[in-house]
This record gives C-alpha cells, sequence and structure tokens, in this order.
C-alpha cells in the first residue's frame, strides 16, 4: 500500500512537472512574442520620428525661406527711407546755408 501511494505519488509529481514544463514553454514564447512586438514597436516608433523630425526641417526650412524674404523687403524699405530721408536734409541743409550766407553778405 505504501508502494501504491508512494507511485501514486510520484505520478502526480511527474504530471506537475509535465505542466510547468508547458505553462514555461507557452511563457517562453509569450516573452518571445512580446520581444518581436517590441522590437516591431521600436522600428514603428523611429520611423514615425524620423518623418517627423523631416516634416519640421521642411516646415523649418519653408518659414527661414520666410523671414528671409521680410528681411529683405525691410531692407528695401530701410534702404528708401533713407535715400528719402537723405533727399530731403541735403536740400534743407542747403537752404539754411544759402540763407546764412545771404544773411552775412548783406550785413
Amino acid at each position: 500500500m505504501a508502494q501504491t501511494s508512494l507511485e501514486e505519488r510520484m505520478a502526480k509529481i511527474e504530471g506537475a512537472f509535465e505542466q510547468i514544463d508547458k505553462r514555461l514553454g507557452r511563457l517562453e514564447a509569450e516573452v518571445h512574442a512580446l520581444r518581436e512586438e517590441m522590437v516591431n514597436l521600436r522600428e514603428e516608433l523611429r520611423n514615425e520620428f524620423r518623418s517627423e523630425i523631416a516634416a519640421v526641417r521642411r516646415e523649418m526650412g519653408s518659414f527661414r525661406e520666410e523671414v528671409y524674404r521680410e528681411i529683405g523687403s525691410l531692407r528695401a524699405d530701410m534702404k528708401a527711407l533713407y535715400r528719402m530721408t537723405i533727399s530731403v536734409l541735403i536740400p534743407m541743409w542747403v537752404t539754411i546755408i544759402g540763407a546764412i550766407i545771404g544773411i552775412a553778405l548783406t550785413k
């Protein structure tokens, strides 16, 4: 009778080990699948980041061109205003100097 119970116990233990082996095999497969999924997600994220970075670079490039155009426009406006100021100041100075010379000569 003790022999039977020992054999039954051994059979139960062997069955438990077989189940543990199956469970560990399943867990190993799931871990492997998760690793593959993580690798795929990482690659997907890298690709998304690269495309987003490229889009930002394109946008910054177009913004830079727009800023350069605006700076060029401002320079042209400043040149025009400078020329206008000079074209007003020079005749004014000539007029003032002429008036001073005229006053000096009449005395």
